[in-house]
């Protein structure tokens, strides 16, 4: 939290440390007599007016002070969001976690991970985010678990929320941190007790406990981060009416709606008195704004008629799973729903959808779109921004992902760049054929274990092998066996393929293998039967049998002709977790990145059976133009290039070539 908060909260404010400064004696002459000594007394004596000065900077600053915070005023006009005094269009994704719940809390934000989403929505030409915090309250904030009051934050939450924060800045992104989910109580999954649940709901109805998270979570880091320019808003919650007793909920317990409204109002307030920034809740549909989100409503929620108890913009879902065309933002304009203030679409999937589509329930889709043109309607038709669900979603058969929105970004850059483009940041871009860099050091034996991999709907069923090709550096350690693992079933079932883990000292360095697994009997779920057609994810576990440093790359995770994962695309590069205390942790002995196949001995940078490109040929409406730093560039023709160096990629075919007329 920085000096400022700790001298307040011990009562020490900067008068009365002065007053305590004012008791330090000055002696004139010192006593020492060696240089050394003299030295250190001149130090000493200084040390009154050092102090002083040094506590005026330390309470004029907040602390993590590595962006600048935000003076300006943040507001909602018309139908844009302005942002640090820039009105902009909101084009970007939900993230919405890396590790649920675990993203803020007692362990560091994989940054890295981050750093990936980010930079992939920057190269695509979004400019925003949605990130979950607290989510269900399994690591944060603490609590009082027999009353549901709140003690305080996890040891890493403002860290992590300002590492991230920096990072977007750097990018020219906002962040709509979003505080609570509906998860709070549901125990689908396994993720909480019932007694955490309990817990939730004690938390969400006593009104003495909201106060506390108000007090004890939610002052410390607005105090901290509240005006942090990255900023999009402070969300209080994602779909709360899923808890709701009387608006249509569904999760496993739930509550009245006036307590949620409550909770919405007080937080709102809180965030318009201690920021610049602004205060939004993540509606589950837009039928649902005007019912229960006015202004009127949520002042009467906030018990004492405040005036600071309002929403700055309304933010709602769509599914076309569950709605028709009349409730949908993607067939009706903004100003059909009435509403006093700009509307941003929140969530919808992350590709195009068609009533040929079948949701869980195989019921046919309600409503077509495709997703280029969902964000031009939403543009094009009075909404603030668009924000597709989502970049981590293990089910990306049903929701897509960032390679199914890349292009619906692309195109509305494209067109908007002025009303869309926060800062030029140019993003290198990977083109050729990519790998997954791993490099260890240190990573020590035994548990919790390391784990690499990725979550994911992977299509096993009538398939023969899954595999994937390794190299393992030359003077890279062998003392480790890399076992393959998927999870199965709605049940998330782990399923090893133990007598498939790769000894890495049986194996050859230097030189690229494939490692195959037999899918009808490879992998042995730890419970039931294995099901190929309800592959959830797909991860390598590192297990060392002493401390392991080395280097390996990994290419190529497919099953039969099937390609799931070849790192080519940005971003795609796993991060590395360990399962610490029911939760997901970063591990700091591993790092991963994006490398050409070709910097990797005998590797050639082009695939095999690739056409050679011809540059005079090119459909400027099909391919990608990069210039020399990775940065995308939108020409029509060959003629409207400058002169420079370029790489273009269409087809999956990457070529540089140079402009100089």
């Amino acid at each position: 939290m920085g000096f400022r908060v700790w001298t307040m909260q011990k009562g020490m404010n900067l008068s009365k440390f002065k007053r305590f400064l004012d008791k330090i004696p000055y002696t004139p002459n010192p006593i020492p007599h060696t240089q050394a000594s003299l030295s250190a007394f001149t130090t000493f004596i200084s040390m009154k007016h050092s102090l002083l000065l040094l506590m005026l900077i330390l309470f004029s600053i907040p602390a993590f002070a590595a962006v600048p915070p935000q003076t300006t005023q943040d507001r909602a006009e018309g139908n844009r969001l302005i942002i640090n005094d820039k009105p902009i269009f909101i084009s970007g994704m939900n993230i919405a976690w890396h590790s649920f719940a675990n993203d803020v809390g007692d362990y560091d934000v994989n940054i890295g991970a981050f750093e990936n989403y980010l930079d992939q929505i920057k190269s695509a030409g979004g400019n925003a985010v949605r990130w979950w915090l607290h989510t269900d309250a399994q690591k944060c904030p603490k609590f009082n678990e027999n009353t549901g009051a709140v003690t305080g934050l996890g040891s890493k939450t403002i860290s992590n929320i300002q590492k991230v924060l920096d990072a977007a800045y750097d990018r020219g992104i906002v962040v709509s941190l979003t505080l609570f989910s509906f998860d709070l109580l549901n125990d689908e999954g396994g993720n909480k007790t019932t007694a955490q649940v309990a817990r939730n709901e004690k938390f969400l109805t006593v009104s003495a406990n909201l106060d506390t998270y108000i007090e004890n979570a939610l002052r410390p880091m607005l105090e901290a981060v509240g005006n942090h320019p990255a900023i999009m808003c402070w969300e209080v919650f994602n779909e709360p009416e899923g808890m709701s007793s009387d608006a249509g909920g569904w999760s496993s317990r739930k509550i009245a709606m006036s307590h949620i409204l409550r909770f919405t109002a007080k937080i709102a307030a809180e965030v318009h008195r201690s920021t610049n920034k602004m205060a939004s809740t993540g509606i589950h549909e837009f039928g649902k704004m005007q019912t229960y989100y006015s202004d009127a409503k949520l002042k009467t929620a906030s018990g004492t008629n405040d005036p600071d108890a309002y929403l700055d913009f309304y933010m709602a879902h769509y599914y076309p799973e569950y709605i028709g065309s009349s409730g949908s933002p993607f067939h009706n304009p903004a100003s059909f729903w009435g509403m006093d203030r700009p509307i941003l679409i929140g969530e919808f999937p992350a590709k195009s959808w068609s009533t040929s589509d079948r949701g869980d329930e195989g019921e046919p889709y309600k409503t077509s779109k495709t997703i280029i043109d969902a964000y031009e309607y939403a543009y094009d038709n009075g909404y603030a921004g668009a924000m597709s669900w989502s970049m981590t979603e293990g089910n990306t058969q049903k929701f897509g992902n960032y390679q199914t929105t890349k292009s619906a970004l692309e195109n509305l850059y494209e067109k908007h760049k002025a009303d869309i483009e926060i800062k030029d940041v140019e993003i290198v871009i990977p083109t050729g054929d990519q790998v997954m860099k791993v490099v260890i050091n240190g990573l020590p034996a035994g548990d919790p274990k390391a784990e690499l991999g990725k979550e994911g709907d992977l299509a096993l069923s009538g398939k023969t092998n899954l595999t994937f090709d390794v190299y393992i550096a030359p003077g890279s350690g062998t003392n480790m066996k890399i076992l393959p693992v998927v999870k199965v079933g709605n049940n998330w079932t782990w399923s090893p393929a133990t007598d498939y883990a790769v000894d890495l000292s049986t194996k050859p360095t230097g030189e690229w293998f494939t490692v195959t697994i037999p899918i009808s009997n490879g992998f042995i779920p730890e419970s039931g039967s294995f099901n190929a057609s309800q592959v959830k994810a797909f991860l390598l576990q590192f297990q060392p049998t002493s401390t392991y440093t080395g280097t390996i790359y990994i290419d190529n995770v497919k099953a039969d002709n099937t390609e799931f994962y070849n790192f080519d695309d940005m971003g795609s590069v796993w991060s590395a977790t360990k399962w610490v205390n029911e939760a997901n942790a970063p591990v700091s002995e591993i790092t991963t990145s994006q490398v050409a196949k070709s910097s990797i001995g005998g590797a050639t940078p082009i695939k095999p059976n690739e056409p050679k490109l011809d540059i005079s040929a090119i459909d400027f409406s099909k391919a990608k133009i990069y210039n020399a730093g990775g940065k995308r560039i939108f020409a029509g023709s060959f003629a409207e290039l400058k002169n420079g160096i370029y790489i273009v990629k269409i087809n999956g075919v990457s070529k540089k070539f140079v402009v100089n007329r």
